[in-house]
C-alpha cells in the first residue's frame, strides 16, 4: 500500500469537498432556500474555482507544490467549521465560495505534484490510479453525507468534511512533498506514442468538450438533486444509493480505460461519442420515468460517461506535456466552468414552469449538442487532411 500513499490525498481532498456541496444541498433545503439559490451559491463557488485554477497551477510552478497544497487543506478545513454557523443567505453567499478557493489550491498542483513525484513511468497506470482514488472519495462523501443527514440537525456532514481535510494535511506533510522521483514497478508500461501535435490538439479540444458536458450534468447530479429528490420526498439514503451506483460504475470505467487493450480507445472519437449517447439516454429516463431501478441503471450510465471524458481529458492533459501545472489548471477550468453552469441554470430550470424533472433534460440536451460539435470539429480536421 505504500506505494499509493502519494494518491490517498485524491481520496481524502474529494471525499471533503463531495461531503461539503452534497450537504450543502440538503442545509439549503432545511433551510427552506431555493433552487435558484442553491444553483447560484454553488455556481459562485465553482466560479471562483474556474478564475483561480489556472492562476494556481501557475503559482505552484514557481513557488512550489507544498505550501500551495498546505494554504487548501487548513482553508477547507476552515470553511467546513463556518458552514454550519451560516443561517442566513448573505452568510452563506460569504463563506461557501470560499471552498473554491480551497479547490483550486489543491488540484491543479496535485495533479502537476503528482506527475512530478511518480516520475516517468507508465501515465496511464497513473492516471488510473488517480481516478480510481479520487473516485472512491467522491462517492464516499456524499454517501456519507445523505446517510447522516437529519432534518433537525444537518450540520454533522460539515464536521465530517473538515475532518477530512485535516487528515488530508496530515497525510501530505508525511508524503514529504517535494522529495525526490519515484518510480514504482507498476508492470510492463502501455506506450502510447502521441500523435502529431495538431492532432494532439484537435484531441484535446474534443476531450475538454466532452468533459464540460459531463460535469455540467455532474452538477445538476451531485449538487441540484439532493435537494430535488429530498423535496421529490425521495429519502436522501435513496439519493445516496445513487450516488454509491453511479461512482461504482465510474470506476468500472476507469479500471477498463487502464488497460493495455484499451490503449487503441485513445485519440478515437467514437468511444466517447458511445458514452455520451448512453448518458443522453440516462438523462431522459431520470427526466421521464418515476424513481424505480430504472434510476440506478440511468446513474450507472451516467458515471461511466463522466470517466471516459474525465479521463480522455486529463490524458490528453498531460502526455506528452510540459507545462503540467498549467495544462491540469486549464483541465480543471474547464471543468469547472461545466460545474458552474449546471447547477446555476438548472436551479432555475427547478424553480420555472418546466418543474423539477426538466434539469435531467437539459442534461442530455447539453450532453447531445456537445457530442455533435465533438464529431464536428473531427470531421473538419479529417476533411483539412484529406485536402
Amino acid at each position: 500500500m505504500r506505494k499509493y500513499g502519494a494518491y490517498i490525498p485524491a481520496l481524502l481532498m474529494d471525499a471533503c469537498i463531495s461531503s461539503i456541496l452534497t450537504n450543502a444541498a440538503f442545509f439549503v433545503t432545511y433551510l427552506y432556500f431555493s433552487s435558484t439559490f442553491l444553483g447560484t451559491l454553488t455556481a459562485i463557488c465553482t466560479g471562483v474555482f474556474v478564475l483561480l485554477a489556472i492562476p494556481f497551477g501557475r503559482l505552484s510552478d514557481r513557488v512550489g507544490r507544498p505550501r500551495v497544497l498546505t494554504i487548501s487543506c487548513l482553508s477547507l478545513a476552515a470553511v467546513s467549521i463556518l458552514l454550519p454557523l451560516c443561517t442566513r443567505k448573505l452568510h452563506l453567499m460569504m463563506v461557501f465560495p470560499c471552498s473554491g478557493i480551497g479547490m483550486a489550491l489543491f488540484w491543479p498542483t496535485y495533479e502537476a505534484w503528482l506527475a512530478e513525484r511518480e516520475g516517468a513511468g507508465d501515465l496511464i497506470r497513473r492516471i488510473t490510479i488517480f481516478n480510481l482514488f479520487w473516485t472512491v472519495g467522491i462517492t464516499v462523501g456524499p454517501m456519507i453525507a445523505s446517510y447522516l443527514y437529519q432534518g433537525t440537525s444537518p450540520i454533522v456532514p460539515f464536521y465530517l468534511a473538515g475532518a477530512f481535510s485535516i487528515i488530508n494535511w496530515i497525510c501530505l506533510k508525511s508524503q514529504t512533498i517535494g522529495s525526490r522521483t519515484r518510480q514504482h514497478p507498476l508492470g510492463p508500461r502501455t506506450i502510447i506514442e502521441a500523435p502529431p501535435h495538431y492532432a494532439h490538439h484537435i484531441f484535446l479540444r474534443i476531450a475538454r468538450i466532452s468533459n464540460f458536458a459531463s460535469w455540467f450534468s455532474l452538477g445538476i447530479v451531485r449538487h441540484l438533486a439532493p435537494k430535488l429528490t429530498v423535496e421529490a420526498g425521495i429519502p436522501a439514503r435513496a439519493y445516496g444509493n445513487l450516488i454509491l451506483v453511479l461512482g461504482a460504475a465510474q470506476l468500472i470505467g476507469f479500471v477498463a480505460l487502464g488497460t493495455d487493450r484499451a490503449a487503441r480507445w485513445h485519440y478515437r472519437l467514437y468511444p466517447l461519442i458511445g458514452v455520451q449517447s448512453l448518458a443522453v439516454i440516462a438523462f431522459l429516463m431520470i427526466g421521464f420515468l418515476p424513481h424505480g431501478p430504472a434510476w440506478a441503471f440511468a446513474f450507472a450510465a451516467i458515471g461511466l460517461s463522466g470517466a471516459f471524458t474525465y479521463f480522455s481529458s486529463m490524458y490528453y492533459s498531460l502526455h506528452a506535456q510540459q507545462d503540467k501545472g498549467n495544462k491540469s489548471g486549464w483541465h480543471e477550468a474547464v471543468l469547472g466552468s461545466g460545474l458552474l453552469l449546471g447547477p446555476l441554470v438548472g436551479g432555475v430550470s427547478a424553480d420555472s414552469r418546466l418543474g423539477a424533472s426538466s434539469p435531467y433534460v437539459l442534461c442530455a440536451l447539453v450532453i447531445g449538442l456537445c457530442s455533435v460539435l465533438e464529431a464536428g470539429i473531427w470531421f473538419n480536421q479529417k476533411q483539412i487532411e484529406e485536402s
